[in-house]
């Protein structure tokens, strides 16, 4: 009788092991569960907010730059043939027909001269300037991305305030300025984006973004930094960039992967001193630029939740009208758009010693063509084979 006891004691042991085991087995797949139907609501998330941003975007295209189409019919653009009868969004030029691509995407990216988080500034004239002007193009006819920097001393109208806030008219002045008038919030970005819609003949710019220079390190180290060849002007060590010292010991030719404050240094350092030190830093930061957008599309494949955690974390240093739908719509598209060194632009132009800073002129006939080059297609003529 003992050793029957014994045997249904053993007997319970091992079920009650059983049921342990089959518990934890359990909350295993639960867990699991758990974990799939977040993975899924993320998925279900960051889909949903593509949809919604091309619904968003579809509604911005439908303006039409007018003032190419003007300057077609004026003695603006030499070489232009005045054509009354063509449709909006069409101009002729030099004898052909070209139209508007109404479905490109144009943003105006812009890297002020400040630290820190966005803060509004009391004083009207210390929004921050524009030190760094980039128009990106996203064209899904193409499949390509095109970007065009824009040169931050270019001569062009802004519009002025006075210390009260009050509208005091237009001035030729650098271009960066047109963000220094406001408050560096909303207003000095839309100040900006119909400064350089004015200067590039009346260009749609369907959204804009803003960012405080020193986040740059944030958004390099996101994507895995990025990789640059040192250019002459950067060669030797010891930089001081708004009272900070930073030391790097780099070549001319060195091929560094930039990494942290290093990419902060680099696309923002220039030496005043230095005559088209400005023209410089801009070619600097296309080829910073070529580097980034390649190495951001292999992150992003990576992880597909990166263009909203990176817009998560960045939004305290930025002002933006780009949603965060429309961000990660944006990012979507970008992925499958083609993008290389020939796809980066510059104004071509000269630069005169103003008064007391350097001013740079645009080639009107040069940014004219520039821009049918990037926004237009050619019309064949009903009636004549293409490539006749």
């Amino acid at each position: 009788m003992a050793g029957m006891e014994q045997k249904k004691r053993k007997k319970k042991r091992r079920k009650k092991k059983m049921s342990g085991a089959a518990k934890f087995g359990i909350g295993v797949l639960i867990a699991a569960g758990i974990l799939l139907m977040l993975a899924l609501i993320v998925l279900i998330a960051y889909f949903w907010m593509d949809s919604h941003g091309k619904s968003a975007f579809a509604e911005k295209q439908e303006a039409v730059p007018e003032q190419m189409q003007q300057a077609a019919s004026s003695s603006d653009v030499s070489g232009n043939d005045a054509d009354d009868a063509l449709e909006a969004g069409s101009i002729r030029y030099n004898g052909k027909t070209y139209a508007y691509k109404s479905d490109v995407l144009t943003f105006l990216c812009m890297g002020i001269d400040k630290t820190g988080e966005v803060k509004a500034s009391k004083d009207l004239y210390r929004g921050g300037q524009a030190d760094a002007l980039f128009l990106a193009v996203l064209d899904p006819g193409d499949k390509k991305i095109n970007i065009i920097g824009i040169n931050r001393d270019t001569m062009t109208e802004i519009k002025t305030f006075d210390p009260n806030g009050l509208y005091a008219g237009k001035e030729v002045a650098q271009i960066a300025l047109a963000h220094a008038y406001g408050e560096g919030l909303e207003e000095s970005c839309e100040n900006t984006v119909e400064a350089v819609s004015n200067l590039f003949y009346g260009l749609p710019i369907h959204g804009y973004c803003a960012l405080n220079m020193s986040v740059i390190s944030t958004i390099n180290d996101a994507v895995g930094g990025v990789e640059v060849t040192i250019p002459e002007s950067l060669a030797g060590v010891g930089m001081k960039i708004n009272g900070k010292g930073y030391g790097y010991n780099w070549s001319a030719g060195d091929r560094i992967h930039l990494q942290g404050e290093e990419a902060y240094v680099y696309i923002k350092y220039r030496d005043t001193k230095v005559a088209q030190s400005a023209d410089e830093r801009l070619i600097r930061q296309k080829t910073y630029l070529q580097g980034f957008v390649n190495q951001a599309k292999a992150a992003v494949k990576q992880d597909m939740t990166l263009p909203l955690k990176l817009y998560t974390q960045v939004l305290p240093y930025m002002v933006t009208d780009i949603s965060a739908e429309e961000a990660v719509y944006l990012a979507g598209q970008a992925l499958s758009y083609s993008f290389d060194e020939n796809d980066i632009y510059t104004m071509e132009g000269h630069v005169e010693m103003g008064e007391v800073f350097e001013e740079f002129y645009q080639d009107d006939t040069a940014l004219y063509e520039l821009i049918l080059k990037i926004f237009y297609d050619e019309v064949t003529p009903p009636g004549t084979a293409s490539g006749s």
